[in-house]
């Protein structure tokens, strides 16, 4: 395990919390240590008040911060004693302790400090680290792993029993700091938690750390290997496909599904047998409940197993006081070694991925040890279901119209197909834009708004984006068909043979071309719906753009047809027309002009020639596209809906 401890960046920290920040971050930076939120810091300080007396107080690093990346932002100061004196009651509640805690801040907005805070107060020296090492984690829930921690660590680390976080974990740690003196352990194991390092000094406290989690991890790599994920050939899109969809079902809402470490398939049922032991960290069970299913070629009935195992979970804990969760897997182990996650949105199920990752690597060492005990079910479920989680969840905003939702846009790197990415991003779908245009790969280049370089006029380039579409998410559910290109000025006599052909392989084919690649995923969409992008020349077509009107045309015509073909499946299929918009690579100085001579017009009264006299922009048509896809307009297939600010020729 690397020490990233640099004595100039050190320096640079002049007070308390900057310092604490700083080793923070050392510590956040690397997985093995805190993945998700699987740790906290906090230092012990002074602070002047109000009344110009100086007071205890505690940094705590606060919820919902991630310590790979906060700044002294992400502590709040608590009152030091206050913390302690609530270590001495008998019995403090949840509720009351985190309005205790809260009741604490020196700062009344400040955000929450973490639930352990009071902990952190017991503990008798400055800075204080806490993590969720994996390598702890793994020889703690090893059978026999108290006996395997001592084998590593001797007499050096002091080691606890399990207890929930929270007041019950305060006053071990009381009943435990009134009788011990710390200094006289490097750490404080918590069997099937975490760790905890510290010192007055934050450099000694991070070493400690590093050098305890290092010892651990190379003690397990001498003695059973490191794992690596098995080299499997890629899953079939498809069947990614049918079980992202079953997961939405059984979610009740569109469901990201991410890749995660792929094992050999012999593995696949033993180590979902291990699984059933628990997790490796006890927040994992937020993030991925208390076991994965395993799906085999029939995913629905592995899926429906884990639905039945789930409600039989929760029903064990014989509390009407409860309200159960969706019971869908957060992550799934296929019977051809290939594991997927599952989330809400894109950030969950990366999340959830990262965790598989660290889960399926501690299998590795699971299966060598001879098996694997983590927390009890009742533990688990004590934590999936404690009040203090299910406050956070409650506070999460509500979903945006699109979150979960898999999109493709083509045509995605300018104008109409640009506005349509971002329109459909910004009510929370997940984005592929597609275009030949190499500023796609600049413009679209994030997680979940993502471009790929591919022509779509090339049958097998589409279906090879399509396929890493559904790998990358889980499926397709939304298709903007948006690709085209405008060639005008000559008239039928002049028009060449190849403006025509390039237009209609561009207007017409490529459209048939991608929808005919992505039907076999939107059948298994959620609230599967395709819109194309034609034109208001299929109403009133113009002369000297005879290649477009007839492209156009067509395209209509295809989704009419297509209309018809999809919605046994469930498929909406509609188009837009829009009319003289002119943000577009479609319309080039020379173009426009050419157009608004035609007509007698200047360039200006061209662009708002229509009877609203306004021009139309490219935002405006994704407006549209977004109303059928988003709910606005969801019972309604093979429709024509303009977007021209009316044009007397159609009307």
């Amino acid at each position: 395990m690397e020490n990233r401890w640099n004595e100039q960046d050190a320096a640079a920290a002049t007070t308390d919390r900057e310092l604490r920040a700083y080793s923070s971050r050392l510590i956040g930076a690397d997985s093995r240590l805190v993945l998700h939120g699987g740790g906290n810091t906090s230092v012990k300080s002074t602070a002047t008040d109000r009344f110009g007396e100086e007071q205890d107080i505690i940094w705590v690093k606060a919820s919902g911060f991630d310590l790979g990346s906060m700044g002294p932002e992400g502590f709040t100061a608590l009152d030091l004693n206050r913390l302690r004196r609530l270590a001495t009651l008998d019995t403090l509640s949840d509720p009351d302790m985190v309005n205790d805690v809260a009741a604490a801040r020196l700062d009344a907005g400040a955000a929450a400090a973490s639930v352990e805070a009071i902990a952190h107060a017991l503990i008798p020296f400055k800075f204080v680290d806490h993590s969720h090492a994996d390598a702890i984690l793994i020889l703690s829930n090893s059978p026999d792993g108290k006996k395997r921690l001592t084998e590593v660590f001797g007499d050096r680390v002091l080691i606890l029993p399990y207890i929930k976080p929270g007041f019950d974990l305060a006053k071990q740690f009381n009943e435990v700091i009134g009788n011990n003196d710390l200094s006289n352990w490097d750490a404080v194991i918590l069997e099937n938690h975490g760790i905890f390092t510290y010192d007055d000094d934050a450099r000694a406290s991070y070493d400690r750390m590093i050098r305890l989690v290092d010892e651990a991890e190379s003690w397990l790599s001498a003695q059973h290997g490191t794992p690596s994920g098995a080299e499997l050939p890629p899953a079939d899109p498809q069947s990614v496909a049918i079980a992202r969809k079953g997961v939405s079902d059984l979610a009740g809402s569109p469901v990201i599904s991410r890749k995660a470490r792929s094992l050999s398939a012999d593995k696949a049922q033993h180590y979902a047998d291990l699984l059933q032991g628990g997790t490796l960290t006890p927040e994992h069970v937020i993030h991925n409940k208390p076991w994965p299913a395993l799906l085999a070629d029939d995913a629905g009935a592995g899926l429906a197993a884990f639905s039945a195992n789930y409600v039989n979970y929760f029903n064990r804990a014989n509390d009407p006081a409860l309200v159960m969760l969706n019971p869908f897997p957060h992550w799934a182990i296929f019977e051809d070694g290939h594991s997927r996650s599952f989330g809400l949105n894109l950030k969950r199920a990366m999340i959830s991925a990262d965790v598989a990752d660290a889960t399926l690597n501690a299998m590795h060492y699971a299966d060598a040890m001879g098996g694997w005990q983590g927390l009890s079910e009742k533990d688990l479920r004590d934590l999936e279901y404690w009040e203090l989680e299910q406050a956070k969840l409650k506070r999460q905003a509500a979903p945006s119209a699109l979150t979960g939702k898999i999109a493709v846009v083509s045509g995605a790197a300018a104008g109409i197909g640009q506005a349509c990415t971002e329109a459909l991003a910004a009510k929370g779908a997940v984005v592929v834009g597609l275009d030949i245009d190499p500023s796609i790969m600049e413009t679209m280049a994030k997680p979940g708004f993502q471009g790929m370089l591919v022509d779509v006029t090339d049958e097998t380039a589409v279906a090879r984006a399509l396929a890493e579409v559904v790998d990358t998410y889980g499926g397709l559910d939304i298709v903007v068909s948006n690709a085209g290109i405008f060639r005008t000025g000559a008239t039928v006599e002049n028009l060449t043979d190849k403006d025509w052909d390039d237009t209609l392989a561009v207007n017409l084919s490529s459209h048939r071309k991608l929808l005919k690649r992505a039907v076999p995923y939107l059948r298994h969409g959620i609230d599967p719906a395709v819109v194309f992008i034609a034109s208001r020349n299929v109403a009133a077509p113009g002369a000297g753009a005879a290649a477009y009107s007839v492209s156009k045309a067509g395209l209509t015509q295809l989704m009419r047809v297509a209309a018809l073909e999809l919605a046994p499946e469930g498929i909406t299929v509609n188009a837009v027309h829009p009319d003289a918009v002119f943000d577009t690579n479609l319309w080039t100085d020379e173009a426009l002009a050419t157009s608004a001579a035609r007509y007698n017009m200047s360039v200006d009264e061209y662009k708002a020639r229509n009877l609203l006299k306004a021009e139309i922009k490219s935002a405006d048509v994704a407006r549209a596209v977004t109303a059928f896809v988003d709910g606005t307009i969801s019972k309604t297939t093979g429709a024509q809906l303009p977007v021209d600010g009316g044009n007397d020729r159609v009307i």
